[in-house]
């Protein structure tokens, strides 16, 4: 099942889906959701909108978030480890503490992000 380009999903529907086995949410939209603490392991967000998305804490591990809007995005804490984050918007995301290790991200907007505690994709430690 996929959804028209950026098509709204709530937080509750993208989960039921996911936990239903479907990893598909390209060029999906969802504004202002609460995913804390999620599991979205290896999920496609690809080109989504997910603009003050709340996945703090969230397992994103080998998720491809290539070209989404995470402007805004709280991302503190969140598992990112081989993520795509290839010309991802992660501009004034929240990002401190967050595991990025090996994670891609090649042309990524980060023009104010907060990046303290994190570990970056090299394995060093953002100051």
């Amino acid at each position: 099942m996929t959804f028209p380009s950026h098509a709204a999903v709530t937080a509750k529907e993208l989960l039921e889906r996911y936990t239903n086995g479907d990893r598909s949410f390209e060029q999906t939209r969802l504004n202002d959701g609460d995913l804390q603490g999620t599991c979205l392991h290896g999920a496609n967000l690809s080109e989504s909108i997910l603009i003050h998305v709340n996945l703090s804490g969230a397992d994103l591990r080998g998720a491809d978030l290539g070209w989404a809007d995470l402007s805004r995005a709280n991302l503190e804490k969140a598992d990112l480890r081989g993520a795509i984050l290839t010309r991802a918007d992660l501009s004034r995301a929240n990002l401190t503490g967050a595991n990025l290790f090996h994670a891609d991200l090649s042309l990524a907007k980060l023009d104010h992000a907060k990046l303290a505690g994190a570990t970056m994709p090299d394995g060093t430690v953002h100051e």
